[in-house]
């Protein structure tokens, strides 16, 4: 088919198109309009635009996008909420991602991947384990801020024990109950991993042992799903956690510790000296390593280095983030508990027979020790002496809290130079003392979690209570107050204990001075 243009060319107008002859049929011509030329030729023209400008792009970005789709038999659902994963392209890699994804059936999952995403996501490698923790705080503050708000639990860490990865995940501004009847899978792995028993008050941790099919030392654990019965799966990116745990085995976990003490204190400046005089202390009494967590700035580093104290950070300060129905002192304990979890699970990780909770202004003592001759460390004497053969049957020792302090009417100045020179409690036996506050030595393998004063789950949780006249916390709070702002009323229920300091204090100031 051919078209003929005839043109007339007319004095002082412009040329145009005065019709167009297309022969349709021998022996007939049809006139065709010459207006329907122009609109014809711009809607080729920008079909054309379109077709070069957006459809090949989106082909081409599709060819190459790597894109990998399980759908276990089931179709996705048009309602997938990839929420901080479509901020992914702009994000840095400091930036959190995790995939929402609706429940299409029970026990299906539905899980996307993007080798470009993977590519942004592929774990730093740090030289140390602060270097590694420091850049979790930054991965991890914008992602708590969102799993808060959107009430679905906080992965906070990994840890190794036995080849078996285990991850805690924090519960404990939502309902736990709902997460600890969810189902957890790691890598997509068919099998549910186990959740393991909780933290006694609140159930605030979940601890979860993935399948031992996946071994720590053949396989990196990439991901772990959460399942709950009625809402949407999580998809939670685990590389940056297992890193810190490689540097954590590094630089955390020192050879031949038998006893351990663990904490965790806010602040800088004179805190950490306070907190160093407290593990020099417990070091004579025989503690072979201290692990503080600092819950608030790392100030550089500018705390006493020594070889038996890792300090760790762990600026995640709750306070910053919004909770419903949770008093202050739960806010405020959030990420105490956690790290105690942690401690636990690396002590049963380096085989470890005891770790020891306490707060930096308590301090173990440790009385009738007479038949300690050899010169063992009291701590070590008793613990090998006593409880050796028992060990496998006790999950902790607990030990009463009896307050240590100032008696203002006898002290005109109650300036101490060590904390352990508050010599007035009171007088009352302390065997007699009402149990409160107390703190435990923990054997870490048989108990996989700990909450500040209870024992979690494990395969035996015994606690043998002590004699507080044998072995007790002396805890100096707020000793500028006096003595016991818990318990004595007045400086007259007061009697003078000096039996600790007698013992120690010149031994802590040559050990201080020393270092």
């Amino acid at each position: 088919m051919t078209a003929h243009l005839r043109h007339s060319p007319r004095k002082g107008r412009r040329d145009r198109v005065e019709e167009m002859e297309v022969p349709s049929s021998p022996g007939r011509k049809e006139k065709a309009s010459p207006k329907l030329l122009p609109p014809l030729l711009v809607l080729c023209l920008c079909a054309l635009v379109f077709f070069y400008n957006a459809i090949l792009p989106i082909a081409h970005e599709y060819k190459n996008s790597g894109a990998d789709v399980e759908l276990n038999d089931m179709k996705p659902s048009s309602n997938i909420n990839v929420s901080l994963a479509e901020k992914d392209d702009k994000a840095s890699d400091t930036n959190p991602i995790y995939v929402e994804e609706p429940i299409i059936e029970k026990k299906k999952l539905l899980r996307t991947r993007n080798s470009k995403s993977e590519d942004r996501e592929k774990t730093k490698s740090f030289q140390s384990a602060n270097e590694c923790q420091l850049g979790m705080e930054k991965y991890l503050y914008p992602k708590i801020y969102d799993w808060v708000i959107q009430k679905v639990p906080i992965a906070v860490n990994v840890k190794v024990v036995e080849n078996q990865y285990h991850v805690i995940f924090n519960t404990g501004y939502i309902d736990p109950d709902t997460w600890y009847n969810a189902e957890y899978r790691c890598n997509g792995h068919n099998e549910t991993a186990i959740v393991m028993s909780a933290t006694k008050p609140g159930k605030g941790n979940v601890v979860v042992q993935c399948p031992i099919e996946i071994k720590y030392n053949e396989t990196m654990l990439d991901t772990v799903s959460v399942v709950p019965k009625d809402g949407n799966v999580t998809i939670y990116e685990m590389q940056r956690f297992v890193e810190c745990e490689k540097m954590d085995i590094q630089d955390y976990s020192p050879k031949n510790a038998s006893i351990g003490l663990c904490t965790s204190i806010a602040g800088t400046g004179r805190i950490r000296d306070i907190a160093h005089e407290w593990a020099v202390y417990h070091r004579l009494l025989g503690v072979d390593h201290t692990w503080i967590y600092i819950n608030s700035d790392w100030d550089d580093g500018k705390h006493p280095k020594k070889s038996y104290i890792s300090w760790i950070p762990y600026n995640l300060n709750i306070k910053a983030y919004k909770f419903e129905k949770r008093p202050w002192t739960q806010r405020s304990e959030f990420f105490r508990v956690t790290s105690q979890v942690e401690c636990v699970l690396r002590a049963r990780r380096m085989g470890m027979d005891w770790i020891i909770f306490t707060d930096i202004d308590e301090y173990v003592q440790i009385n009738n020790v007479e038949n300690n001759t050899e010169g063992v460390p009291d701590l070590k004497y008793l613990l090998d002496t006593y409880y050796k053969n028992e060990k496998d049957d006790i999950g902790g020792l607990v030990m009463n809290s009896i307050p240590f302090g100032n008696n203002l009417i006898v002290e005109k100045d109650p300036k101490k130079e060590l904390f352990i020179d508050h010599v007035y409690r009171h007088k009352k036996d302390p065997q007699d003392q009402t149990w409160t506050r107390w703190k435990q030595i923990v054997n870490p393998q048989n108990v996989h979690s700990y909450a500040i004063h209870w024992l979690g789950g494990g395969s035996n949780l015994k606690e043998v209570r002590l004699n507080p006249n044998n072995v007790r916390i002396n805890h100096y709070k707020e000793t500028n107050k006096g003595v016991g702002v818990f318990q004595a009323k007045n400086e007259t229920e007061l009697v003078l204990d000096s039996a600790l300091a007698e013992r120690f204090h010149d031994k802590l100031l040559a050990a201080i001075a020393e270092e």
